[in-house]
């Protein structure tokens, strides 16, 4: 079955799959997303992850952070529960569809560098496109701190932001990568301890399974960006505490209903592809509202977020767009 997305062909993969596939891309998406493979999985291939390297790594952030704010989005640091965030707030003309939503941006960085300053462009871009507040958690990372503590660190922004809400308010869960792990994790364990769920769950790229690298081989070597060598010399170092994970290790392994309305974007051939596509059929099977979009030409849809708006779909330049105009209010509204 097949059906037109603006200028982008998209497939459903069979009569029950909520995953859409997108074929074609921009000219710009495809100089872009030829240039990881070359530039970014040498490096991390090289790079040295020890403490000192990996401190290193966040100067790349630092940096980024001093340039300054858009003036179409204004930007304040704050914190939820003691967690440093930033806030991102539309100014000007805006879009009353969403009022009441607040969206809890988690970014990606494999629990070990990335921030505020390479993520500012996503957020502000989805705090301008959809006229809401998005708060940006800072969440504590590698060298010195572990998966679980950064979990813990999620979770508590999550709640401090709830209690904030006034009543009718509601909350959006995003992220990228790893970011979109914390916010799935931040689903699962608001379903256990009997907390509001969230009104929706955004992931980009989402990295769904902590042990993927124990997966054959062929399926995640073909990933543009991380080679699994490098994936597994981080993973060393995630269980360093001070606080222990809780729950599962995968997200394939929670109950769907822990889970709200979702949307989530993928690109082909990614570390995370398969599993993606099977926490988005179990969700599916599970009676949750899916929307999936797969970029068959992209490196990775959480890079993809940043870029300009007009197009459609994944094709490296607009997902925010799209999710912001389609993909977000309509599982806001599920």
């Amino acid at each position: 079955m097949t059906t037109q997305s603006g200028t982008h062909e998209t497939t459903l993969l069979t009569a029950e799959d909520p995953v859409l596939v997108h074929r074609s891309s921009s000219r710009m998406t495809r100089i872009t997303c030829a240039l990881p493979p070359v530039i970014a999985k040498s490096l991390y291939r090289m790079w040295p992850l020890t403490d000192r390297g990996t401190r290193a790594l966040t100067m790349f952030d630092t940096t980024l952070s001093w340039f300054p704010s858009a003036r179409d989005v204004e930007r304040t640091s704050m914190t939820l529960g003691q967690i440093p965030v930033q806030r991102y707030l539309p100014v000007g003309h805006r879009d009353h569809r969403l009022d009441g939503v607040s969206i809890l941006y988690l970014h990606g960085g494999g629990f070990t560098f990335c921030g505020d300053g390479t993520h500012r462009r996503v957020t502000r871009r989805i705090a301008k496109s959809l006229s809401v507040p998005v708060y940006s958690v800072l969440c504590r990372q590698l060298p010195d701190y572990g998966v679980g503590t950064a979990i813990h660190d999620a979770y508590v922004a999550y709640r401090a932001l709830l209690g904030a809400c006034a009543e009718g308010d509601r909350v959006v869960l995003a992220g990228d990568s790893s970011g979109a792990f914390l916010a799935a994790k931040v689903c699962e364990l608001a379903a256990a301890d009997g907390l509001a769920m969230p009104a929706a769950l955004v992931a980009y790229s989402p990295h769904i399974d902590l042990d993927v690298d124990l997966r054959d081989r062929h399926e995640i070597c073909r990933d543009a960006l991380m080679p699994v060598s490098a994936y597994r010399r981080a993973k060393r170092k995630w269980e360093k505490g001070p606080v222990a994970a809780r729950g599962a290790r995968s997200m394939l392994q929670v109950d769907p209903t822990a889970f709200p309305p979702t949307f989530i974007t993928a690109a082909a051939k990614e570390m995370f592809e398969a599993d993606i596509v099977a926490f988005a059929r179990g969700l599916a099977a599970g009676g949750c509202a899916v929307v999936e979009q797969l970029g068959t030409r992209v490196s990775c849809a959480g890079h993809a977020v940043a870029g300009k708006p007009g197009g459609n779909g994944i094709d490296g330049r607009v997902p925010v767009t799209d999710a912001g105009r389609s993909g977000i209010p309509r599982c806001v509204s599920a």
